[in-house]
Order: structure tokens, then sequence, then C-alpha cells
């Protein structure tokens, strides 16, 4: 195979294509192009000529799993991890987004999905148990056809269908609604952790994803409702087509961090300037998470965690805050933050001049900035109450949120003391 269909929202856009020394290709589709359809990222605009491989490879790359859980599904499926067409090929029927991937030869994505299967919490767990790569291409019944499902990030995830009190997985009709995330095994309360620190930034203000603890058969994970779904009046679910700031820049996944060469938040803010419906409302947006990611200890808030809504209402905007964790919690030396906070990487170390340069960086008022950073403070200190008090029972007493709570403190009084110096 040589190439593979590309489609958004089920319309057909364009061709992937496999030169040699497995180097990518991508077109868009003559139809596509010309009826002004809605291009597949803003780094791929719509345009007659295709795409090379440095232009398109960031796009692709940046809709595979990272790591180890990429590694181990290329080793099931027998083809090469630094391979994206392959890797697709094999998982790529139904990625974040509306986008989905098929040979030539297939008919279009979901045209005739299987039904969805149910699991009761046996059933679950052991999906759970056996991620990453068995759990994707699970036993889908006589059509022998695994779900194709591909989800960015370094953690192993499973997406799954919530319809009222039961979980079950789907061949992409219905679409997924949620993904569960498996904690890493050698950090304890990494679920409560990820849990508590979404809470605490929906009630401190921040818009996140929502999400909740389970446990099924003994396995731990987190259920996270996905923001690039949503569902209609009358209980239909559509996808809504998204890319995170890697892709929307062209940046390999590989570079995420800017140290190795990734995004800085001056290059983010200029993203999200240029291209958002409303723009000073998503850059307070994006200070208000770099303040948080700085209080909680969120040393890995990286230009992959970030994301833009291209589709649906009020799009292109910046989609819900996601992956939001601490990491000092566990690592209090860790102090280095994935982009650089005024030209400074590590948290305890900001002053005064380096939101002067936040503040420039982000094109908003350093007066502004730094009543933002004393208020930030004080909601997040204000809302760990309720915060802790949305967790279920079993994870509301982990010990592991006290360090959070305590590393919130003084991470506040860092930041009120910088906000409150001269420039």
């Amino acid at each position: 195979m040589t190439t593979l269909d590309v489609y958004l929202h089920r319309e057909l856009v364009g061709v992937l294509e496999r030169h040699e020394q497995a180097r990518l290709g991508f077109r868009y589709s003559p139809e596509w192009v010309g009826q002004g359809g809605e291009a597949l990222s803003l780094s791929l605009p719509l345009r007659e000529e295709p795409f090379d491989d440095d232009e398109c490879r960031p796009f692709f790359a940046g809709l595979l799993p990272e790591g180890e859980f990429l590694r181990a599904i290329a080793r099931f499926f027998q083809v090469s991890a630094e391979n994206p067409f392959s890797v697709l090929s094999a998982i790529g029927g139904e990625c974040a987004g509306a986008v989905s991937l098929a040979s030539p030869d297939s008919e279009p994505p979901f045209l005739n999905a299987a039904e969805p299967r149910w699991l009761d919490e046996g059933e679950l767990g052991r999906l759970l148990e056996a991620m990453p790569s068995p759990a994707l291409i699970a036993d889908s019944g006589e059509e022998g056809e695994g779900f194709r499902l591909s989800l960015a990030g370094t953690r192993d995830k499973l997406s799954v269908l919530c319809e009222r009190d039961r979980i079950g997985v789907t061949r992409g009709r219905p679409p997924s609604t949620h993904i569960i995330k498996k904690p890493v095994a050698d950090l304890e309360g990494m679920v409560a952790n990820e849990a508590y620190c979404l809470n605490l930034g929906a009630e401190s203000g921040l818009p996140t994803a929502t999400a909740s603890p389970l446990a099924a058969n003994g396995e731990e994970g987190l259920l996270v409702r996905r923001y690039d779904r949503r569902q209609l009046d009358h209980a239909e679910v559509v996808r809504i087509h998204q890319e995170d700031f890697c892709q929307a820049l062209g940046v390999l996944p590989d570079i995420k961090y800017q140290a190795e060469g990734g995004p800085s938040i001056a290059t983010c803010a200029k993203l999200i300037r240029e291209h958002v419906s409303a723009p000073a409302v998503d850059l307070m947006t994006f200070l208000d998470a770099l303040l948080f990611n700085l209080l909680i200890g969120n040393t890995d808030a990286h230009g992959k965690n970030f994301s833009l809504l291209l589709d649906g209402e009020g799009a292109p905007k910046l989609a819900p805050l996601y992956d939001l964790l601490s990491a000092r919690a566990y690592w209090p030396f860790r102090r280095k933050m994935a982009m650089k906070y005024g030209g400074e990487y590590r948290g305890d170390r900001i002053r005064g001049r380096h939101l002067e340069r936040l503040a420039s960086d982000l094109a908003i008022s350093s007066v502004g900035v730094r009543r933002r950073a004393r208020e930030i403070g004080e909601r997040v200190r204000d809302a760990a109450p309720r915060a802790r008090e949305r967790l279920p029972e079993p994870w509301r007493d982990v010990g592991l949120l006290d360090s959070i709570d305590q590393l919130i403190v003084d991470s506040t009084e860092e930041i009120r003391r910088a906000a409150g110096e001269p420039a």
C-alpha cells in the first residue's frame, strides 16, 4: 500500500502518500479544493500543490501515540514506529478530532460499522490490564477487524463509548465519547493527581476537560470526556475537528519541548492571535493556564498539551485544557517548565522582570499579567476544598493531594512576590 485516503467528517479530502525512505506526501483532492473545503490543518492550507514530507509529517505524525506506547503498538502490528504511514494504516481509522484514514480500496469510514460492544466490569478490567496494544485491536466479532483507534500522547489510552451507566467499545459509529487513561505503573496516586488538578482548574474558572476516576476489576483509570465530541439534542454524537499546537505550527511531536526546538509561549500566543475567532478571550485563558501550571507544578505543559477546535460554534478557538497534572508532586526538584516564562524555565525563579517579558510575549499589558498572577493563586487556593470534594470517596484521601496543596501554597507565594516586584 502506498496511499491512504484521508477523510474529514466522513468527507474524502485528500490522499496521504508514502514515498521512498518512508517519506510522506499529502495532496488535497481537486474536488475538495474546488469546492473550497475545510483545511485539514492550519499548517496545511487548502491548495492544489502537494505537500512534501517536511510540510505534512508534523500533522500526520501528531495523530499518533508517542514513546513506549507507540513502540508497543508498532511491535504488535509488526511495523516500524518511525514510519507514520505504516502505523496510521493500522490504527488510523479514528483519530483525534474528525480525521480518519482508510485504504483506497475500502469503504468510507464507519459506513458499515458493527454495533458497539458493551462491557461488564470484568471485561473492562481485562482491557485496561492488557493495554496498550491488545486493547486497540480487541476482538471485534465476526468481522475480525480491529478498532483502528489512534490517540496522541505518551500515556496508554482506550477510547470508549459512554451511554447512560454503561461503557462500551465502538468501531466508530457512533463515535467514542470518552477516553480512559491508564496510570503509569510506578507513579502512585496518578489518577487522583490528574482528576484533582482538572477539578481544581474547573473550580478556579478555567475551561477544562471533565474527568472522573474509575476502577474495574482491580484496575484503575481516569475516564475523560472527549472535548472533540458534541452531543446533539437528539442524542447523536458528532466529531469536532481539532489539532494540537505542534500540528498547527508544523512542529514534529519529537521536538514538542521548547528546549528541543518546540513552541515557545510567544509562538503559541502568536498562533492564538492570528487564528482564533476571539483572540483577546483565548489569550487570557492561555495566560491563566500558564499560571495554573506554575501553581500545580505541571512541568510537562508543552506544545502538544494545548489544542485548537477548528470547527463548531465560535471556532477556531482554544480547546478546553487537558493533561493537567502535578509532576513536582513526584519530583520536587523538577522545576524546569516545558516552556520559558519570560526567559526563565524554573518556576521558583520567576521574578518581576520575567512577568514583564511574559506580558510582551503574550501581547497583554504587564499590569494585566501582574494582576492575573495575584488573582490566580487566590482562586486556586480557595477552590482546593471544592475540587477535592468532587472526587469519588476512594480517591479523595490520597496522600499525594496534600503534597499538591502544599506545593500550591508555596507557588502562590512565589508568584505573588514576583507580581509585586519592579520590572
